[in-house]
């Protein structure tokens, strides 16, 4: 393919505007993120005209608020070009007034913030400090230092009494508790139903915490409410039990509707569904990512491999859904994948590893193919629209994309399977299925590359030193090359990260770094990296490409500058990013 063609259908990717709901105002302003006009900021749908506003012109980090009982939307700043230190502001819906929460506060990491119009309350990290802020809306400016933590904690809720949230509280990897900050004492207490168990993302109702665990059964989570007060523990009260019969691994969100009911958004296979007050409301197939439930209808964000990301409002009484905002695909994106198809590729030690095949029309089969291991680890490749991967089949690869174990959507039995074992088991079921593309006449095995970002970008550096004879070339995006150097430069919460991943083995961190194995790399290899990368930084690639070129071994390399890990938030270091990719792919693959 010619390099304008290759640029034309760059551009049509990253101009495809991608929506995430944000929620609701009191004045009823349906609040939402977007990247349309490339970089992700602030917008708000009136509603009396139902059109689209901007609500502030400057970028904003993503991670913003609602709350029904305020128009004042709660949103955060990256103060750093990228390495993630963020500042918390407020502005109103109505007015335009603006506000500062954290003045008084250094910016920092924000891993989990809450908001329920009257406060707001994150977790964060600087440095080797990690806490928990406080900041009352009506003394903007303000935040109040109310704890001190480990690192890897989320703030998940807040209201005039207490402030909740979950982490890894007792030191085990393998389990996870919940925390609740008395906000008269200021004392923490932790919970758990039973012990070595995963508790996540509680939500508040009064004195009443909504929360996923896996108690009674280790592998499925199941909702629980727990009452602060009384200490009673049930599961909620319904009146469908239209989610049960789903049976979902695990929720992608909940929470509470005004009067008191439950909402959940349940999830397997790839797919997610949505219920309120356990009665299914219908929606299009794909994954719906988060929900607003408001009077006789609420709103979504929606996605599927065909369709990216959008707006929905459904009737909650019909299921009948209107598009809010969206974009369709433009047709030389849409026509190029002719199918997808859903396996389970047998692995090392039995493991069955669940994988989507997007299949390209512009190739035959066999054909060009590349193997995509996703980010996290704890994340998958569910059906949801992908500019990365759209692109690809659009270029006329075939994508293989193992949900490899450790990823989510899939059991915690699965999910743990990588805990203590990164590079190992992961990576053999990467292996795995790049070897069943090629038997299962998916792939021509003489065309076959690994492309992968962050945890993908790590997997994709060690297949290509570990197993270096089964790829034409690779691309490794944002991925670590040397834990032991990647946990010296990291804040609090990414060395929590890291110990949690080894599962406290860091004896381990040499064996599964690939650095330790550069002399075995044989096909070229493509290295993208963000200059102001804080999540996995630069200093370690640069050493790994360095020692690459003593070696004279062929490779790329490509900082992006002035921006940080989340490229996708920024349309030009997205363009840029693949469009290094692909030129590097295009002459690799169609030889």
């Amino acid at each position: 393919m010619r390099i304008d063609e290759i640029a034309k259908l760059i551009n049509e990717v990253v101009s495809v505007p991608r929506y995430h709901l944000v929620g609701l105002t009191r004045s009823g302003h349906v609040v939402l993120g977007s990247t349309a006009e490339g970089v992700y900021k602030l917008y708000i749908v009136e509603p009396e005209t139902r059109e689209l506003r901007r609500l502030l012109d400057e970028p904003v980090y993503p991670i913003v608020r609602t709350s029904r009982s305020t128009d004042i939307v709660v949103y955060t700043v990256d103060k750093s070009g990228g390495y993630e230190r963020v500042a918390v502001y407020g502005i109103d819906a109505k007015t335009g007034e603006r506000l500062s929460l954290s003045e008084n506060v250094e910016p920092h990491r924000i891993t989990g913030l809450a908001y329920d119009g009257a406060r707001v309350a994150w977790s964060g990290s600087l440095g080797p400090r990690a806490f928990v802020y406080v900041s009352e809306v009506s003394k903007a400016g303000l935040a109040e230092l109310v704890a001190e933590v480990k690192g890897r904690e989320y703030v998940s809720d807040v209201n005039e009494k207490y402030v909740v949230g979950w982490g890894h509280l007792r030191d085990d990897p393998f389990s996870a508790e919940l925390f609740v900050l008395d906000m008269d004492s200021r004392q923490v207490s932790v919970f758990t139903p039973r012990e070595g168990s995963v508790n996540r993302e509680p939500k508040l109702l009064g004195s009443k915490v909504l929360f996923e665990s896996n108690y009674e059964d280790l592998d499925t989570f199941k909702l629980y409410v727990y009452d602060l007060e009384t200490h009673e523990l049930r599961r909620p009260r319904t009146s469908c039990e239209h989610v049960d019969e789903f049976d979902p691994v695990e929720f992608v969100d909940f929470g509470w509707t005004s009067d008191g009911r439950v909402w959940a958004i349940g999830k397997r296979r790839g797919n997610s569904r949505l219920f309120v007050d356990g009665c299914e409301v219908r929606t299009p197939e794909g994954m719906i990512l988060n929900a607003e439930v408001g009077g006789d209808s609420v709103y979504v964000t929606h996605t599927s491999f065909r369709e990216p990301a959008r707006i929905l409002r459904i009737d909650l009484a019909t299921s009948e859904h209107q598009v809010v905002v969206g974009a369709e695909l433009p047709r030389e994106l849409s026509e190029a994948l002719s199918e997808v198809v859903f396996v389970e590729v047998e692995s090392e030690g039995g493991v069955r590893v669940p994988t989507f095949v997007l299949v390209s029309s512009r190739s035959p089969r066999p054909g060009p193919t590349v193997v995509y291991p996703h980010g996290g680890p704890w994340a998958e490749v569910s059906n949801s629209w992908s500019p990365l991967l759209s692109l690809l089949v659009a270029l006329g690869y075939h994508v293989v994309a193992p949900n490899f174990r450790g990823s989510t959507g899939y059991g915690e039995k699965f999910r743990k399977l990588d805990l203590g074992d990164p590079g190992g088991g992961d990576l053999a079921d990467v292996v795995s299925a790049a070897k069943w593309s090629a038997k299962s006449g998916i792939a021509d095995d003489r065309k076959l590359a690994i492309f992968g970002y962050s945890y993908g970008g790590y997997l994709s550096f060690m297949a290509m030193v570990k197993y270096a004879e089964l790829w034409k070339c690779g691309v490794a995006g944002a991925g670590v090359t040397d834990w032991e150097e990647d946990y010296e430069l990291a804040d609090a919460y990414f060395k929590r990260y890291d110990e949690i991943l080894f599962a406290g083995r860091r004896e381990l961190f040499k064996e599964r770094s690939p650095i330790t194995y550069i002399e075995n790399m044989r096909s070229p290899l493509c290295i993208i990296h963000p200059q102001n990368d804080s999540r996995c930084p630069l200093r370690p690639v640069m050493r790994f490409a360095y020692r690459l070129m003593e070696l004279g071994k062929p490779f790329e390399l490509h900082v992006i500058p002035d921006i940080g890990h989340a490229i996708t938030l920024d349309s030009r270091a997205m363009e840029k990013y693949l469009l290094y990719s692909v030129l590097f792919l295009d002459p690799c693959l169609s030889g």
